[in-house]
């Protein structure tokens, strides 16, 4: 009999703890309005706190009002006076954060923690794919059409980033616009924020008389910025290009820069991104090739987006009746996989 009970007691026991509400092992924010926020925490700065509850999107939430932050987890904490660590944030005590650090309390102002943030996982990818079209009648019939896609992949300290660009435009059934654009970017953070790697890039647009462009090059770079909501990276380098423009071939050796730009506010439901890169051509008419990407993402529903950009190339040598500059403004929607 009393094993039964014993059984019985050990096996509501397991099944309770199955069925325990996720809230229960859940991040926590313990408000100065005695409120409880319970969701999984994603990171902690001087000013706010970024929580994801169950029940609803993402949000920010001011440390000046926050008590205690309760996280088994562990982060990547920086403290105001530039201290660096990994610990678990374990609630308060006598009005002071507590800390775990190496499996001791460490005891510090939850002011005093300027950056928190989880950890890098050594793989992540990354990938978007946008969608922008316009279409006009009238005394002029017109479209234009531009696919881009992207995929970051990281693996370890080995980053990889690809790109393509495909657009058409047509004017009274005439195409003014056929360019398609692929870069691969490859990095080596042997010394993080340090980095050294490889480039290719392949273009091209008949309509300007651009049979071919290749580059290949090297590159050597640095994350000037890094962390849970700004990216900021620089890079030069030097390599060799392959060119065909109108019935000219030409080869010859490149400089190379490229900057990348990624600014995430409210959460990440709006970003702010800037992207640019110049290829200066040390042979024939010393061409300088520079193309840039500036906009803005809104989160809609889920993974899907909506999406503003500006994109502004130039060259100081363009074909024979091209023009230097061409700029597109263009609103599309896309996804993130």
């Amino acid at each position: 009999m009393r094993f039964h009970v014993l059984k019985n007691t050990t096996f509501c026991l397991l099944l309770s703890l199955f069925l325990m509400p996720r809230a229960v092992l859940a991040d926590q924010l313990i408000m100065k309005n005695g409120d409880v926020i319970t969701g999984d925490i994603t990171r902690i700065s001087a000013d706010e706190v970024l929580i994801k509850p169950s029940y609803s999107g993402k949000f920010e939430v001011d440390i000046a009002d926050v008590v205690s932050i309760e996280a088994d987890k562990e982060f990547e904490v920086r403290l105001a006076d530039g201290s660096e660590f990994n610990a678990q944030f374990a609630g308060a005590r006598d009005g002071e954060q507590v800390l775990i650090v190496d499996g001791s309390p460490m005891i510090v102002g939850i002011t005093d923690v300027a950056e928190a943030k989880q950890p890098e996982a050594f793989y992540d990818r990354v990938s978007h794919l946008d969608v922008n079209a316009t279409f006009n009648g009238g005394n002029t019939d017109s479209q234009s059409t531009l696919v881009f896609a992207d995929t970051k992949l990281k693996f370890g300290a080995h980053r990889h980033l690809g790109k393509l660009t495909i657009r058409r435009d047509e004017t009274d059934g005439i195409s003014t616009k056929k360019q398609d654009l692929f870069n691969y970017q490859y990095n080596w953070l042997f010394n993080d924020p340090w980095y050294v790697g490889a480039t290719t890039t392949y273009e091209r647009d008949p309509i300007r008389d651009l049979s071919h462009r290749y580059t290949l090059g090297v590159l050597a770079g640095r994350d000037l910025l890094d962390d849970s909501n700004r990216f900021l990276t620089i890079s030069v380098g030097a390599g060799y290009s392959d060119q065909q423009i109108g019935d000219v071939s030409d080869s010859g050796s490149v400089g190379l820069w490229n900057l990348s730009y990624e600014h995430d506010f409210r959460g990440g439901d709006i970003s702010f991104y800037h992207n640019h890169n110049l290829t200066y051509q040390f042979y024939a008419e010393k061409n300088a090739i520079f193309k840039s990407n500036t906009g803005f993402q809104f989160d809609i529903i889920s993974d899907i987006y909506t999406k503003i950009s500006l994109r502004y190339d130039y060259e100081t040598q363009p074909a024979a009746g091209a023009s230097k500059d061409d700029t597109t403004l263009a609103i599309g929607v896309g996804a993130e996989f």
